[in-house]
């Protein structure tokens, strides 16, 4: 097998089936499974892949999972999470000296101390920013592809006991420690903070009904447009006109005799409506169905709950509100910035929508301008290297997209009409971006793989491991004593502190609660971008 195309598309299809497989809580993945399979098939020769189809496909991915992460990354910090901050940011010194002080004193090769990281702190992007740290060294092409190659065997080596391990560590050793039950804990943490479980979905109103009738002569609503009917019946609003047949929609349609109206409207109004004589027969609604339309809102400065209520009485149903991502169950305290997923009439929402804020763009297309400026920018970023002491210190291609895309992230979120990037992109960019390129290293590494695993040996899974537990161990009991932060939220914060979603997954499993989302959801955030950094900061400082 000599043809590199044929090798990584083979590379892809068995790792993500590989991948697939599981033991309980713990999942290989399909990036590990993609690794092991390209080593494998790297036996079967050298593989000489151009470096930018690596690099392609890794900012892809980087700058797309920042992009997810942005808004959530910036508003921890402006807005909430003091103690979340600090954990992470303790999690992540405590990390680094761990791991720094265990290379420099079983002097581990600094390519082997990229690997170790990325695959003991489960951060596959770890990876890319460290072979970028590699690329900007001053040393020969060969000496490059060496480390590269240790990189992504010592990732292989300590990435299933940094899953595993910690897996079990926090389910099961943590509250231990600790000498709590988590379960009993976190039904103490759910009763205290009057949190609501479950899932939520469309409330469907038995209060609104939806009612036809046509205008005879003599009407008073002859003549004018339906804005004017909407004003003067509160709670009511004429979602569509039927005129010979055809359907008008627009609000300053004038309505004239013979007009068949569909109004949307509570049964308290509709009573008080018929207590009037208005000169309406009424028809069969049943013959004039309806459009619902479900649309996510951003409030804007034009808001206030006066006109949300309004909307509510005139049959818009709320799905969903959150403020600061996080959900609000009690709509009074919506602001300006918030979110909120309605589902109503479709013509009426085109109206009324604009006066409390606009929707948020959630379209199939893909910003392809936004997507690629913000690579652009971000690799120009990461060119800039700075040599401390002579240390060459840069953020690489990788780093600099990882940054662009937080920014970009944010920027989209404050101004949801520009940059789309819809879901189903971002898990393509995302799936696709990462494990290609790990696909791509793993073959490369393939032909060397005996070699160097002879001389790493069980030093780097061992150190790989005192690199996992040691700096939980520390920020679990650092969060308790001096943070006095509850089980339940030190626990999730661990988790996203750590990405390691694995044990969310595990905990959540254990207590029958998704509560250790509110503090995993956070420090997630943070913790993706400070583990990913440290690799290309370890890397420089050894080399």
């Amino acid at each position: 097998m000599t043809n590199p195309s044929v090798a990584i598309f083979l590379t892809l299809g068995l790792g993500y089936w590989l991948g697939k497989f599981h033991i309980k809580s713990f999942k290989l993945g399909a990036t590990v499974g993609v690794l092991l399979v390209g080593l494998v098939i790297g036996q079967m020769g050298k593989f000489q892949i151009a470096p930018v189809v690596k690099n392609l496909f890794f900012d892809l991915f980087i700058f797309t999972i920042r992009y997810e992460v942005g808004p959530a990354f910036i508003d921890t910090f402006k807005k909430k999470g003091v103690k979340f901050i600090i954990q992470s940011v303790v999690f992540t010194v405590i990390a680094f000296v761990v791991a720094f002080g265990m290379f420099k004193l079983f002097h581990i090769k600094f390519g082997e101390a990229g690997g170790i990281i990325a695959g003991a702190l489960t951060q596959s992007a770890c990876i890319g920013t460290a072979n970028s740290a590699i690329e900007a060294l001053h040393i020969s092409q060969a000496a490059k592809t060496a480390a590269m190659s240790q990189v992504a065997i010592a990732y292989a080596l300590t990435y299933v006991f940094g899953t595993v391990g910690v897996l079990i560590f926090l389910k099961n050793i943590a509250p231990a420690i600790l000498r709590v039950n988590l379960r009993e804990a976190t039904k103490k943490y759910i009763e205290k903070n009057h949190i609501q479980t479950g899932n939520v979905g469309v409330r469907v109103s038995a209060n609104i009904r939806v009612r036809a009738f046509e205008l005879e002569n003599g009407c008073e609503f002859i003549g004018k447009n339906l804005i004017s009917f909407d004003d003067n019946n509160e709670g009511l609003v004429i979602e569509e006109v039927v005129r010979d047949g055809k359907m008008l929609t627009a609000s300053s349609t004038i309505l004239k005799a013979k007009d068949a109206i569909i109004v949307v409207g509570s049964i308290k109004a509709f009573a008080k409506f018929a207590d009037e004589d208005h000169k309406l027969s009424e028809l069969d609604a049943n013959k004039f169905p309806i459009d619902l339309k479900k649309e996510t809102i951003l409030l804007t400065k034009d808001y206030n709950y006066n006109k949300l209520e309004k909307m509510l009485n005139n049959g818009v149903l709320i799905d969903s509100a959150k403020h600061d991502d996080q959900p609000v169950t009690d709509y009074t305290k919506l602001t300006v910035g918030d979110h909120i997923t309605i589902i109503g009439p479709k013509n009426y929402l085109a109206n009324s929508v604009k006066t409390i804020g606009y929707e948020k763009a959630v379209g199939k297309k893909t910003d392809v301008i936004y997507l690629s400026i913000g690579i652009f920018l971000g690799i120009l970023l990461g060119a800039i290297v700075i040599n401390i002491h002579k240390i060459p210190l840069t953020l690489g291609g990788g780093g600099g997209a990882l940054f662009a895309g937080l920014y970009f992230g944010w920027l989209q979120e404050k101004h949801p009409n520009i940059g789309v990037i819809p879901p189903s992109t971002r898990w393509l960019l995302k799936s696709l971006g990462l494990n290609l390129f790990i696909g791509v290293v793993g073959l490369e590494a393939g032909s060397g793989f005996v070699t160097a695993l002879k001389e790493m040996g069980w030093l780097v899974f061992v150190i790989g491991a005192l690199v996992s537990i040691l700096p939980h161990l520390l920020t679990l009991l650092f969060s308790r004593f001096v943070l006095k932060m509850n089980i339940v939220d030190n626990i999730g914060s661990l988790c996203g502190s750590g990405t390691i979603t694995a044990a969310l997954n595990a905990v959540n499993a254990e207590t029958d609660s998704t509560v250790f989302a509110l503090s995993y959801s956070p420090t997630y955030a943070l913790g993706n971008i400070f583990l990913t950094v440290m690799a290309p900061l370890v890397v420089a400082l050894l080399a």
